[in-house]
């Protein structure tokens, strides 16, 4: 519902994504080393591009080393380097470059490797992290505005969005549970966007959020994330993550970002991981171990 400048309030998580920049100029050929290395400190992607310069300005091109050939993966990255550059001619001139991504969670929890990739480049950069956004991965950009503020936020879209302090009287009660299995966001966005969304769905969204922000009382806070929960059913014709898993389950659950993979926001008390790992679901975080 973000999608359409719903009211929506996003949290960053206390793991995240580093980048490492390092600078070599006065070099024959100039280049750019990209590797992206996991939570476990292993290199699962490394590319070699090219610095070109034609017409005064820097060209990427991709020069695929022999460590492993993901194009698809080297291509968005030369697309975000190419609008990069064109929002900042000055960007990658004259030198080579080494980049080391650092990504502390692992790959499939979805908690944002795009989007603070894509912050961490545009500080680099010294771009608008939302253009880079827009001329590569597309969404709302609430992700965007979490990461380059650092901190809570009300979103409705680049536009309009600003700091906030989430503090819920009751987040020892609440649980991050994942799913054991990554959604593409992209896939999450199309199949939102193929619905037909009301003006009042979007408003009764917004009053839900602006409730939830305000309300410091546990029983209060399921019943709006289940009414959430319903609204969200109805326009995209798709089960809730309870019905369809956890039916027998005794407190709220919400899901997350796209639905279907990553993580759930789980209501609960001391016995909700012992619930999870039962039903196979091993990535159980309190509230308090994840976000920042």
């Amino acid at each position: 519902m973000v999608l359409d400048s719903a009211l929506s309030l996003a949290v960053p998580t206390k793991l995240g994504q580093k980048m490492e920049v390092l600078f070599e100029e006065n070099l024959a050929d100039n280049t750019l080393t990209w590797y992206s290395i996991d939570s476990e400190g292993e290199t699962w992607y490394r590319e070699e591009f090219l610095l070109v310069e034609a017409n005064n300005q820097i060209q990427v091109q991709t020069h695929p080393m022999d460590v492993c050939n993901t194009n698809a993966i080297s291509d968005k990255l030369c697309q975000i380097l190419t609008k990069a550059i064109a929002l900042n001619p000055e960007f990658l001139k004259n030198g080579s470059y080494v980049v080391k991504t650092h990504l502390d969670f692992p790959n499939n929890w979805g908690l944002g490797s795009s989007s603070t990739l894509l912050c961490n480049i545009s500080k680099w950069a010294e771009v608008d992290a939302f253009e880079l956004l827009e001329a590569s991965f597309g969404g709302s950009g609430y992700d965007i505005a979490v990461g380059m503020l650092g901190g809570d936020v009300l979103y409705r879209s680049p536009a309009m969005w600003e700091g906030y302090v989430y503090q819920p009287s009751f987040k020892d009660k609440l649980y991050l549970v994942h799913l054991n299995q990554k959604q593409d966001s992209r896939e999450g966005i199309a199949a939102y966007k193929s619905k037909k969304v009301k003006v009042q769905d979007i408003e009764t969204i917004s009053n839900l959020t602006e409730a939830l922000i305000a309300c410091q009382d546990f029983d209060a806070f399921q019943q709006l994330i289940t009414a959430h929960e319903t609204c969200i059913s109805g326009i995209i014709e798709m089960p809730t993550v309870k019905e369809k898993l956890f039916a027998d389950y005794p407190f709220a659950i919400k899901s997350l970002g796209a639905w279907g993979g990553d993580f759930i926001l789980a209501c609960g008390d001391n016995q909700t991981p012992n619930y999870f790992h039962q039903k196979g679901f091993e990535t159980v975080l309190s509230y308090s171990e994840l976000i920042k």
